[in-house]
């Protein structure tokens, strides 16, 4: 009997996820899977040493054989049809998984990166000038990916003149990670809390591909978070999981989302085959941040900027270029 596998989602993890669906489930010919997401390109945010530089990224369709890649924006789930309806039409489904983690998309990252270009030529002409011009770009989010956007930005305008380092902060939501907060001082990225009132740019938070509230047929609690059942399936509704972007601090660390992604897919097996699936726990808190002069890796209780953020940071490295190459 045919079967529909459908992925929606723009982390790194949904695409994961569609490898491992691509090496077992799609392979079989009652089986067709499809991965719709806003951002045809893979993401990998430790890899962003420079905003200002040229970004290439891999393209996800190049990363599947048997996984139908759509990039096209979600519109609302309809639970209780089953069915996503899209900018493109709908999609009905037997099976879906719903990646809420926010992210940037590639498009979005070369908009800020032009915003940011604007704003340091505006602060050099006014340097050429003879005036001063203090400004700062802030970035909103508490996250791995704005912070390793910022990291990159502090990157390019410490080889800018001193003029232009003068004049231009950088500036993001700290975590509450002691040593974290440090690496990001130490790098060139300071606390969004001045209260000194400058002119510049502020860059919103990343997104994710869907609004709770679009999802129907979901229970959501007073601050609309699904309530899900162990296993990550909302309430009467074992054909989907949902992995909710509050539910976790959108890690980086690809080895820890691997992870993450087999419990996923077997769940969806489990579930294909008629078997009971079985809880999924949030791993621990994880992500590597790239600087100009190292690595920083957080861990659950591992907090490391030395030796072991380098070995940690190297192994990720090789597996994701394992997984483009």
């Amino acid at each position: 009997m045919h079967k529909t596998v459908v992925i929606v989602g723009d982390s790194p993890l949904s695409v994961l996820i569609g490898r491992l669906i691509d090496r077992d489930l799609a392979r079989q010919t009652h089986i067709e899977a499809v991965h719709l997401t806003r951002d045809p390109s893979f993401v990998y945010a430790p890899r962003i040493s420079s905003l200002l530089g040229k970004q290439s990224f891999t393209l996800k369709n190049r990363l599947y054989r048997h996984v139908s890649c759509q990039t096209t924006t979600v519109r609302q789930i309809d639970l209780i049809d089953r069915r996503v309806i899209t900018t493109d039409g709908i999609v009905d489904y037997d099976a879906l998984i719903l990646d809420l983690t926010p992210t940037y998309t590639a498009e979005e990252i070369k908009k800020i990166a032009a915003q940011a270009t604007r704003l340091i030529n505006e602060v050099q002409a006014k340097a050429k000038s003879g005036q001063q011009l203090k400004a700062r770009i802030t970035f909103a989010g508490a996250d791995a990916v704005s912070w390793q956007i910022a990291l990159a930005l502090a990157a390019d305008l410490s080889v800018m003149s001193t003029a232009v380092q003068r004049a231009l902060s950088v500036q993001a939501q700290f975590p509450p990670i002691a040593k974290l907060r440090e690496f990001l001082v130490e790098n060139g990225v300071t606390s969004r809390k001045s209260v000194a009132l400058l002119p510049g740019l502020t860059i919103g938070a990343p997104k994710a591909p869907l609004k709770n509230r679009s999802v129907r047929g979901a229970l959501l609690d007073d601050r609309d978070n699904f309530i899900l059942r162990e296993t990550l399936n909302p309430e009467g509704h074992p054909e989907t999981i949902v992995i909710d972007g509050d539910w976790r601090l959108a890690p980086n660390i690809l080895k820890v989302e691997q992870t993450l992604a087999s419990r996923l897919v077997g769940n969806v097996e489990r579930f294909l085959e008629g078997e009971r699936q079985r809880p999924i726990h949030c791993p621990r808190p994880s992500g590597i941040l790239k600087a100009q002069d190292g690595e920083f890796v957080w861990f659950g209780s591992l907090q490391s900027s030395g030796w072991r953020a380098k070995i940690i940071a190297w192994l990720d490295r090789g597996f994701y270029e394992k997984l483009v190459g």
